[in-house]
């Protein structure tokens, strides 16, 4: 497919987030959450429709067996067509009438399950009819059979192929993510992790900016309690190795207060965030005056760059992206982020990989 088409990728992650959307209200059994789950089900099905009509020339015909269309494919062949103007039925002829006309003709699937879904949100919609969980999770399985096999017969793709990163609205965050999926296209995954981790961070700096974090976070450890003390003390006496050690611990704990406070307000999941930061080839420090100083995550890079195969790169961004989106949408960034010198950033993160990676490793000897 072509990725150059700005309106045609927007729109593919548009429908990948409006599955997305429905699939996380779907866990939900309120009723407004059954109504929002059914309702972007549907509308995902539609987007996708108009994506393929909007890319492909009109059929010539409505050629393949008349059980594909809703309508006569002979009084089809007679009708003028506007998309502006079709619903969900004539939307869905005028696909099977273009895949059939594909270099390998196909058809979309699971036709009276789309049906279904669609008259389901229409009795939502208009009579306030709720479907039930179990109708629910059967829409959810076959919309996203429905969604791979027409992305694949039309585009060559998948759902989880598609990248949401275009509907970051902050244009420095939304460049960077751009620059780590060009380096995953190059066959770098460890640059395509540290770029998108320094992406990350660029986002999560500025939504720290805009979260009551806590006490905690903002002021020092409470060390100064224990100076007098450690002055009026004989240093080399068990009382201030007792204090130092207090001193230590006080540390420990305000850091760990601080990273707790962070996790809440920002609404980081640990154990999830715990796992991007491991399949990270180093931390980025962003400096006040944008320059960007990485610190080594202490990986074997040799086996994280075995982690960071298809599957991984996948999670990696799906994290990410799912995570800044969230933070958009409560308000968290907004318009601009403090400045980042990105390039220069990208530079020393090869340096850094490419040093790390000609360091040779010990041979383990076997005894």
């Amino acid at each position: 497919m072509d990725t150059t088409d700005y309106a045609l990728m927007k729109r593919l992650a548009l429908v990948k987030q409006l599955y997305s959307h429905g699939a996380e209200h779907a866990r939900s059994s309120a009723t407004i959450d059954k109504i929002i789950t059914i309702t972007s089900l549907d509308h995902a099905v539609e987007m996708l429709l108009e994506g393929v009509i909007q890319t492909f020339p009109p059929p010539k015909s409505f050629n393949g067996s008349p059980g594909l269309y809703f309508a006569d494919p002979a009084r089809l062949r007679a009708q003028e067509f506007q998309v502006e103007r079709a619903g969900f039925f004539r939307l869905w002829d005028q696909v099977v009438a273009i895949c059939q006309e594909f270099p390998e003709p196909d058809a979309p699937v699971l036709k009276s399950e789309m049906r279904s879904l669609h008259l389901a949100r229409n009795d939502a919609q208009h009579s306030i009819k709720v479907p039930s969980s179990e109708f629910l999770a059967e829409m959810l399985a076959a919309t996203r059979t429905f969604l791979d096999h027409l992305l694949h017969a039309a585009f060559g793709i998948t759902l989880r192929q598609i990248s949401e990163a275009l509907l970051i609205r902050t244009n420095e965050i939304r460049q960077t993510m751009e620059l780590a999926q060009a380096a995953q296209a190059e066959g770098s995954p460890l640059h395509y992790a540290g770029i998108l981790r320094l992406a990350f961070t660029m986002a999560q700096a500025a939504a720290i900016q805009q979260v009551q974090i806590g006490r905690f976070v903002g002021i020092h450890p409470p060390l100064d309690l224990l100076q007098s003390a450690l002055e009026e003390t004989d240093p080399d006496s068990g009382l201030a190795a007792g204090l130092h050690n207090l001193q230590h611990y006080l540390t420990q704990l305000h850091a760990e207060l601080a990273n707790l406070s962070l996790e809440l307000g920002l609404g980081l999941e640990r154990q999830s965030f715990s796992r991007f930061s491991i399949l990270t080839p180093a931390v980025p420090l962003l400096e006040a005056d944008g320059r960007v100083h990485w610190l080594e995550s202490g990986q074997d890079l040799g086996w994280l760059a075995s982690q960071l195969g298809h599957d991984g790169c996948l999670w990696l961004q799906e994290y990410a992206i799912s995570t800044i989106l969230r933070w958009e949408a409560d308000g968290l960034i907004g318009g601009h982020v403090s400045g980042v010198q990105v390039q220069q950033a990208v530079q020393a993160l090869d340096h850094l990989i490419g040093h790390k990676l000609t360091i040779p490793h010990p041979v383990p000897v076997m005894g």
